[in-house]
């Protein structure tokens, strides 16, 4: 069952990019906070979501073809 659009908790004074970084367990408040700039965060969520989107394809493939 799918959820309706806006029945899930968001954040709301952190960005959804340091969201998505830290729930993901990619990167610390700290770290994002003193060590990592925005372009640092945007190459690994890309690399992230390309990895996740690959893993995707593959459990795909796996169940279709096994």
């Amino acid at each position: 069952m799918p959820f309706r659009e806006g029945a899930l908790a968001q954040t709301v004074n952190v960005s959804s990019l340091a969201s998505q970084v830290i729930t993901a367990g990619l990167a610390s408040y700290v770290e994002l906070d003193s060590v990592l700039g925005l372009e640092d965060v945007l190459n690994i969520l890309e690399v992230y979501q390309v990895s996740e989107h690959n893993k995707m394809l593959v459990n795909k493939y796996d169940n279709e073809y096994s």
